[in-house]
């Protein structure tokens, strides 16, 4: 009975051991990327606009193993993945991502800069519940999603570069 006890003890003292250090993380996480364009402002803002165009150039929301994709003007739907565009203000425009049976991820377009010389900046922000594991979880997010947002933006870059 005494080792039970202490066993017990022991997992509970750890959990709260645990649980302050997640603390430390913060409750959002952005993952961000950017780039350097040199193309026209309205070439950018028609590809970013547009949700149809995306299929030339984002790697997140092509996917080109499903059947069932559909691209319109302001949502893609392929099978696992629903995106959609909540608001165009300025130099932002805005997503969001839902993953099948998943919470919905915010992100965002914002560009920079004059005609000839933009900055493109791709962002997900990401709201986190108490949980200690899905805190600790969150430290992997930059890697899961950084690569294929970086191949993403040197694929609208080359392609409006290329076709101003």
């Amino acid at each position: 009975m005494r080792f039970i006890k202490l066993g017990l003890i022991s997992a509970v003292i750890l959990f709260i051991v645990i649980y302050l250090f997640s603390l430390i993380i913060p409750s959002t996480v952005r993952v961000s990327r950017a780039v350097n364009i040199a193309a026209p402002k309205d070439s950018l803002v028609a590809q970013l606009a547009d949700l149809r165009q995306w299929k030339q150039w984002n790697e997140m929301a092509n996917n080109r193993e499903s059947d069932n994709q559909q691209f319109a003007e302001s949502s893609i739907t392929t099978g696992e993945l629903t995106i959609t565009k909540t608001a165009q203000a300025g130099d932002t425009l805005l997503t969001d991502w839902q993953q099948k049976n998943a919470r919905v991820l915010n992100s965002g377009f914002t560009w920079y800069g004059n005609d000839g010389q933009l900055v493109l900046q791709w962002y997900f922000d990401i709201k986190l519940r108490w949980y200690p594991w899905e805190k600790f979880g969150s430290i992997v997010f930059d890697k899961q999603l950084g690569p294929p947002m970086e191949k993403s933006l040197g694929n609208l870059k080359k392609l409006l570069e290329e076709n101003p």
